[in-house]
């Protein structure tokens, strides 16, 4: 509650612009810039000093061969930052790192190198300006001095930093090999050589940091790599927060953004989430995003506690463009209005999903956590996601998905968890050891991977509720052999007659199940229930509902009282943020639904309505009054339950107590 709070409603105004266009900015225009910002609602603005193309958007005296050859507006950025800054607007300034076609054309030696000595990224005949530079070269000296002048041109005025495309590589160029070779690295060793690009990638975030603070010690600074993991808590204190750039429509899809927030926000800074205005993604200048859609996006990241960044691009004229400022101001009008319901607050959970992502750096999230969180926030169930090292007594509940394996001292922690009252909830692989073996706190045999899938789920027993009873459901993923070894068999699957392989086959999918000897399929052990499948996998790969329903009954056992239960359908999402300054906790409701009307992206057109939600709480505080904001309507309450008479997109119960 005591870090540095962003504003809410940010723009980041990319401006990656072509040598081969001219008069750039020429129709730049400071007072209507200014008056179509404050217009949108707009309170942070990110603008660029140099761009991909490697060109600089201001009268550079230490390097004035790479201001934009046709810029028209000599003093572009200056009259961005001044213009923002009369109307109340914060200004980062933009600042490319490890993409510059400029610099790359032109020092090739400074390229990041791969094994065979070819540079990384595409060719330079092809469009792209993707050719990585490496920050353990003589780079690092021209960046210093850039980023120097820019410091010295604002002074305290620069607002802060945003330092793009800041991510590990495995490089093999000249000065990296000399540098591994003095510490005895052996460049053979993939594994070592990563491990030193990713120490090479902190170091530097630290030391731009201190060379900044050095000069400005106030400015806020970020680095950018499309994804907030692990492995950013090695060189955590570089940051100020995390903007965590998320456009559902490009790479990352509907489910980055929620995974990477539930853990972004456990590691003590503020966070912006980042879509962007575009129907795909960066670069589509002549497009706009729905608005439901950018609604959505942008209420999704208010619901998680974080502040809201939009996407844009200028368009190389300079002129901003009025119907995506409509569209924003649309958006960012409604979310000034309920801000203050969201933030400051700190999210309350009752569970968490370990992640398997690791400290060398992964770029994206597994689809077995994936598979996890989309299915946990279906069921309402309210949870962050952490890494192994982390606090586990701050939750109820840990989810282990089947890839979690586990090293050196992770066991020894998760029967230290489990002894003191934690509930866990295991799949397939997830907490086995190199060894084959389960933790302790499991009672379970690791017997092997299934010789015969895939197999199929009795539904019988109490996880089986909801299920047709003595029907069997298939998991397709191939699951684990286990035997209790003191944990009880709660569920049991059969095999089929024989694996789909080679010229052994029967129809069109899978052999059917034998109907001969069952096996165990979970298993409890006190407050440890283990499924041999890897169910979240198989939720994110297909989504059968039975998958749900199981983790959904085995969620249910090891935690009746549930932090928040209702009756609406699984496309609700509901969060709870608590506001203790304030005294109050506040219930947000999503009720959108995106739709694959596209081969390859999602499609949200309109707000999804529902009438009549009925929730329960088991919170910790006894809530005194419920009422819906920002209308102010009060909510009968009935002991700990209410009614939502309409949720229309969204909504926000706050709960005083």
């Amino acid at each position: 509650m005591n870090m540095q709070l962003m504003p809410t409603r940010q723009v980041h105004l990319d401006f990656h612009t072509s040598q081969y266009i001219e008069g750039i900015a020429e129709d730049f225009d400071a007072a209507a810039f200014a008056e179509t910002v404050a217009a949108a609602h707009i309170n942070s603005m990110t603008v660029f000093a140099r761009c991909h193309h490697g060109y600089l958007y201001y009268p550079s005296k230490v390097f004035p061969e790479r201001v934009h050859p046709n810029l028209s507006c000599a003093d572009l950025l200056v009259q961005q930052v001044e213009a923002l800054h009369a109307c109340g607007v914060r200004a980062p300034i933009y600042v490319t790192v490890q993409w510059d076609l400029y610099t790359a054309s032109r020092h090739p030696e400074w390229l990041v190198r791969k094994k065979d000595g070819a540079h990384h990224g595409g060719a330079f005949w092809e469009p792209g300006f993707y050719q990585s530079l490496c920050v353990n070269t003589g780079y690092i000296d021209f960046l210093k001095a850039h980023v120097a002048e820019i410091c010295a041109l604002f002074g305290g005025a620069a607002d802060g930093f945003f330092f793009d495309i800041v991510m590990p590589q495995a490089c093999y160029c000249a000065s990296c090999r000399a540098k591994m070779q003095a510490q005895g690295i052996d460049l053979s060793d993939d594994a070592a050589v990563w491990a030193f690009g990713k120490e090479s990638i902190d170091r530097f975030k630290l030391d731009m940091t201190a060379f900044i603070r050095e000069r400005n010690a106030e400015c806020t600074v970020f680095y950018n790599m499309g994804h907030v993991a692990p492995s950013v808590k090695s060189c955590a204190e570089a940051y100020t927060h995390f903007e965590l750039e998320s456009l559902p429509s490009g790479q990352w899809g509907y489910l980055h953004f929620p995974v990477a927030a539930r853990f972004a926000r456990t590691l003590g800074k503020d966070c912006l989430g980042m879509t962007g205005k575009f129907h795909t993604e960066w670069g589509d200048f002549h497009s706009l995003k729905n608005l439901a859609a950018l609604e959505y996006e942008c209420f999704r990241m208010l619901s998680l506690g974080l502040g809201c960044s939009i996407g844009d691009q200028l368009e190389p004229n300079g002129r901003l463009n009025a119907a995506t400022y409509r569209l924003i101001g649309k958006v960012y009008g409604q979310v000034a209005v309920r801000e203050e319901w969201a933030r400051p607050s700190v999210p309350v959970v009752e569970a968490a999903v370990l992640t398997n992502e690791t400290l060398l750096g992964d770029r994206m999230t597994s689809e077995a956590v994936k598979g996890a969180a989309q299915m946990l926030d279906e069921l309402a169930v309210q949870f962050d996601i952490i890494d192994w090292a982390q606090d586990f007594g701050k939750y109820k509940l840990l989810i282990l998905p089947g890839d979690w394996i586990c090293t050196g001292g992770q066991q020894a922690k998760l029967d230290e968890y489990a002894a003191q009252g934690g509930c866990i909830i295991a799949c397939g692989k997830g907490g086995l050891n190199a060894a084959g073996a389960y933790p302790s706190c499991f009672g379970a045999k690791w017997l092997g991977d299934e010789a015969l899938y895939p197999s199929f789920l009795v539904a019988d027993g109490a996880l089986a509720e909801g299920l047709e009873l003595d029907n069997e459901y298939v998991i397709y993923k191939q699951g684990q052999s286990i035997a209790g070894d003191g944990a009880a068999v709660v569920m049991l699957k059969r095999h089929p007659y024989f694996s789909r392989e080679s010229g052994r086959f029967c129809s069109h999918r899978y052999t059917p199940s034998d109907k001969g000897a069952v096996h165990p399929a979970v298993l409890r052990n006190g407050n440890v229930i283990l499924f041999a499948h890897p169910v979240f996998d198989q939720y994110r790969a297909n989504a059968p509902f039975w998958c749900k329903r199981v983790i959904a009954n085995a969620v249910d056992a090891l935690l009746p009282a549930r932090l928040v239960r209702h009756d609406g359908p699984s496309t609700l999402s509901v969060t709870i943020l608590d506001q203790p300054q304030k005294g109050r906790m506040n219930l947000h409701v999503l009720s959108y639904i995106p739709v694959r009307k596209s081969a390859d992206i999602d499609i949200i057109e309109e707000r999804t309505v529902q009438r009549n939600i009925c929730v329960t709480l088991h919170v910790p505080q006894a809530i005194k009054t419920a009422r819906l904001v920002p209308s102010g309507e009060m909510l009968p309450m009935e002991g700990n339950a209410f009614v939502i008479p309409e949720v229309d997109g969204y909504a926000i119960v706050e709960l005083a107590y």
